[in-house]
């Protein structure tokens, strides 16, 4: 027979034992259930985890399959950043966003990955592993923000938008913008574009290979009435017509970018059988245009300069008859003053000094190297 301090040894003993198998048993499941983030946590200005309460990435058991979702209310947008440490070949975390972009993250992804929800949409993570337990894990952390264009109304207690930029365009007219002027998490106003037609809007980019357009958004009308949102780098090669005569640009990041939006009325860019736009940088890069297809053997593009001042390094065209080709005063059109007609202008370098001018070509194609320069 047992004496009584024996006893309680034992009865302790066994409460240790049950204590660890709890917290084994328990633990894991609490936090690699498949639960999603409660409505009453999304709220502006406030941290939540998946897996709920997590301090570090958490160990993703084999077989497991989950789908989270980071849902956002109207005027409010999240910052989800997403702690990567796969270790298997087969395992993988799909993101799918409501702008139709699908990124797989795998093993040799990068560790911290970075996005962004846009305000009243849904962005899904699904992780999956295999059976093999090749000890992956993961962590996702979500901010939800309202940022300086989201604001809590002092009278009702709502979300609501403050006043962004509003730009008006003319039925002849080019508006432009630097991507960087639209950055809310650098203290800068979206931009809404409003004109008396539907609107041409076109990404002059820079050529900088550090340009990047996911975390610039599109909104076909504006943040009280979105008919469609769009991530901008949908439109990095084509240009996006508007459905009414409103679109709304902001940036939900503040990388550097060097390139700029362009807003033309639809009935500019149809006088072309392509009206683009093209950005220079401090560095030389191509500027292609072909005005030999299409009903009106006439296309145009929208140069913006990162100065005051772009150097046109050297021309090289087709030897059409009857080949225009100028650079000319913007909005391009058949009363804009011509700064270098090019079926004249043979020697170069050439410099043009103003921040945003056209280059107009008819019945032949060109290629131009363009530089920004200081001076």
């Amino acid at each position: 027979m047992y004496s009584t301090d024996t006893v309680k040894n034992i009865l302790k003993m066994t409460q240790v034992f049950w204590i660890i198998a709890l917290v084994a048993l328990v633990g894991p499941s609490v936090a690699l259930d498949c639960v999603q983030i409660p409505k009453d946590q999304i709220i502006p200005r406030h941290f939540v985890t998946i897996p709920a309460g997590s301090n570090d990435t958490v160990e993703i058991p084999p077989n497991y399959s989950c789908t989270y979702l980071v849902t956002v209310p109207p005027m409010v947008y999240a910052h989800v950043r997403l702690e990567n440490g796969l270790e298997g070949n087969n395992d993988m975390i799909t993101v799918i966003d409501q702008q139709a972009t699908r990124t797989l993250v795998a093993s040799r992804s990068s560790k911290i990955l970075n996005f962004y929800v846009f305000p009243n949409t849904t962005t899904t993570f699904q992780v999956v592993t295999k059976s093999v337990n090749m000890h992956s894990k993961f962590r996702l952390v979500i901010f939800y923000q309202n940022s300086t264009f989201f604001h809590k109304c002092h009278i009702n207690s709502s979300i609501s938008v403050l006043n962004p930029n509003v730009t008006y365009l003319g039925n002849s007219d080019l508006k432009y913008f630097i991507l960087n002027d639209l950055q809310v998490n650098s203290y800068k106003n979206p931009q809404i574009m409003i004109g008396t037609e539907q609107i041409s809007m076109a990404i002059a980019h820079s050529g900088w290979d550090a340009d990047i357009f996911d975390n610039y958004f599109v909104i076909d009308g504006d943040f009280e009435n979105p008919k469609y949102v769009y991530r901008m780098s949908r439109f990095q090669y084509s240009n996006y017509i508007s459905t009414g005569n409103k679109l709304t640009v902001v940036g939900l990041d503040n990388r550097v970018s060097e390139s700029s939006v362009v807003f033309t009325p639809l009935s500019q860019a149809q006088q072309f059988d392509s009206l683009t736009a093209f950005g220079t940088y401090f560095e030389a890069n191509q500027l292609d245009i072909n005005g030999k297809d299409g009903n009106k053997k006439r296309s145009a593009v929208n140069v913006i300069g990162m100065k005051d001042y772009t150097r046109i390094l050297s021309v090289e065209k087709s030897s059409d008859p009857n080949c225009v080709l100028k650079a000319v005063e913007a909005p391009p059109s058949s009363s804009s003053e011509v700064y270098l007609d090019f079926s004249t202008v043979t020697s170069f370098p050439r410099n043009i000094t103003h921040q945003s001018f056209s280059i107009i070509a008819e019945n032949c194609s060109a290629s131009f190297k363009l530089i920004s320069l200081e001076y």
